[in-house]
């Protein structure tokens, strides 16, 4: 094991600047989210990969979007800005699914929310270009990526252009940002132009020549506006390049000029071990005077992956980050491990080992030429590909390695796991019962009606009820009280007063009520946002979508009664 020792944090004030003889910065990153330097910050890992290059990278945390006053106290960089929306989309941030405003935000400092605009990403941009006219603007993170091609705002009710052409910036990174971001300032740095660069896209007049049957095109955004079921289509084409080893382009017209979007870079099986081998501090910035909720959440907590293959239609993750899961060695995890059990304030718990999916640690596939021509949305549904691994011995072994080191008493999986994937290895099951479940285990049902999971790309309930049945035997077996943490989905396009009904009777059978739900949110970019958008099914038919009384209806269905959860012990079905 290798001793770590983490850095000061990056600069957020001229005063930091000065302290590291800095006169002028290369790299300003711009972001939505209070800065605290933690491998799960977006702008914490460009601005550590960037820095472990040897730029010169500043931070712009939360600004006032009113002015341009934020946006320049730290100068005009000598390269570029980076501009993210933050961690999570900001529209999905700021409104509920009833679309109240939030009153709360993890992100910042105590808490509270109310200072970050609306569409973040394109607000930020327009003021970086304000105070630094010419200054190249690149966009990254989750809005941004979701927002790269034709999209459904929910907060207008109507379909959007690219949000490079809204914003005006130079180049857009969707997905891992760490290898573009490296090639973009290189480029800028010899005085290169950024076309081309894997991972991102770009507003051109002038789109490279397409590949016939490797690249794609998707209907323009003039198409989509007059023929919303288009933005379907469109959709669902753009999920199909996020399939694993897919190698073309994909462009979409505006009037403006072409997206394009150049594939995915490769997967580097060393590059998440770099990553996470850098000096983070773990710790917000010195100038918040109170804790940053989601710093508090995580920072006892490891990534051991990025990627997901399940492709559920209301999820960004897929779309964003791809189907391909890239992972970490347990050498790295467990070296990060061991550096946590040092730090101060470290009480023995590591509180989750994972990432999208806590279990699709060592979900790959051995065929890539299969996964290249695939045109499967997902790797999990309607059934799990015979290609992909199951195999959960290798997750099993990191936790239960882990739980040896020095200083470490327990630790445990939070992030959440697919129980369909999970059945296919007992092992797991009784793994985590006896050894990594900290008294609640998060497992997402969703639904109970079956055209409901079909159009979410869920697994059928009946899993999930065998999945619980196993899981609190397994808990009995290792002589522990535990519980189940379902999560469902009220309000979904194409669920019905029928279906709704379904899902309370299978409650109340149960005698079960749920202490917390989700009402559905159009998250853009997704195809359960095209649905929902256009009212119909993916194949054209008219689909119900609800209205907010009957909306209300449903979720009342779900939490009527006092909160329960599921203890250990004879259930009946």
């Amino acid at each position: 094991m290798t001793e770590r020792r983490a850095s000061p944090l990056l600069p957020m004030t001229r005063d930091e600047m000065d302290a590291r003889g800095w006169r002028e910065l290369d790299v300003l990153l711009v972001t939505g989210d209070a800065y605290f330097d933690h491998p799960s910050h977006g702008a914490a890992v460009i601005g550590r990969v960037l820095e472990a290059a040897g730029y010169k990278v500043g931070i712009v945390a939360r600004p006032d979007a009113r002015s341009t006053a934020d946006f320049a106290r730290l100068g005009r960089p000598a390269l570029f800005a980076g501009v993210t929306a933050g961690a999570v989309d900001s529209i999905v941030n700021n409104w509920t699914a009833d679309m109240r405003r939030r009153r709360d935000d993890a992100y910042a400092p105590g808490g509270r929310g109310g200072d970050r605009p609306d569409n973040a990403t394109i607000v930020y941009a327009n003021r970086v270009r304000e105070a630094f006219p010419g200054l190249p603007v690149v966009l990254g993170g989750i809005e941004a990526s979701l927002r790269r091609f034709v999209y459904f705002d929910p907060r207008k009710a109507a379909v959007r252009r690219s949000v490079l052409v809204d914003s005006r910036a130079d180049l857009l990174v969707y997905g891992a940002g760490e290898a573009p971001v490296l090639k973009i300032a290189a480029r800028l740095s010899a005085g290169r132009d950024l076309a081309g660069i894997p991972g991102t896209a770009r507003l051109t007049r002038d789109p490279p020549v397409p590949v016939p049957g490797v690249d794609v095109e998707l209907p323009g955004y003039e198409d989509v506006a007059a023929d919303l079921r288009l933005l379907v289509s469109a959709t669902e084409a753009l999920e199909a390049t996020s399939r694993p080893f897919f190698a073309g382009r994909v462009r979409q017209r505006h009037a403006e000029g072409w997206v394009v979007a150049e594939p995915r870079p490769d997967v580097d099986l060393d590059e998440l071990d770099r990553i996470f081998a850098l000096p983070f501090s773990r710790t917000s910035h010195p100038s918040y005077r109170e804790p940053v909720p989601a710093l508090e959440t995580v920072r006892w907590s490891v990534i051991s992956h990025r990627g997901c293959p399940g492709g559920c239609s209301f999820c960004g993750l897929a779309v964003h980050q791809g189907r391909v899961v890239s992972f970490r060695s347990a050498a790295s995890i467990l070296d990060e491990i061991h550096a946590l059990a040092r730090f101060a304030g470290f009480k023995g718990t590591i509180s989750d080992v994972g990432g999208p999916t806590a279990n699709a640690f060592s979900a790959v596939t051995s065929a890539r030429e299969r996964c290249r021509a695939c045109r499967r949305s997902s790797c999990l549904h309607p059934a799990i590909c015979r290609h992909l691994s199951a195999d959960h011995g290798p997750l099993l072994a990191v936790l239960d390695d882990a739980s040896r080191l020095s200083g470490v008493r327990r630790v445990l999986l939070a992030s959440g796991i697919r129980h369909d994937l999970a059945l296919r290895d007992p092992r797991f099951v009784e793994a985590i019962a006896a050894r990594h479940t900290g008294g609640h285990l998060k497992v997402a049902p969703e639904h109970v009606a079956s055209d409901v999971l079909r159009r979410m790309r869920k697994p059928e309930i009946g899993l999930f009820e065998e999945f619980e049945r196993r899981f609190l035997e397994a808990s009995r077996r290792a002589g522990k009280q535990q519980y189940l943490v379902p999560y469902f989905i009220y309000g979904f396009p194409g669920c019905a007063a029928a279906d709704a009904d379904l899902t309370g009777a299978w409650l109340a059978r149960r005698g079960q009520r749920l202490r917390q739900v989700q009402g559905f949110i159009p998250l853009p970019g997704t195809l359960a946002a095209a649905l929902y958008a256009a009212r119909v099914d993916e194949d054209g038919s008219p689909l119900f979508v609800a209205d907010p009384r009957e909306r209300a209806r449903q979720k009342a269905m779900l939490v009527m009664r006092p909160a329960q959860t599921v203890r250990n012990g004879p259930r009946r079905y």
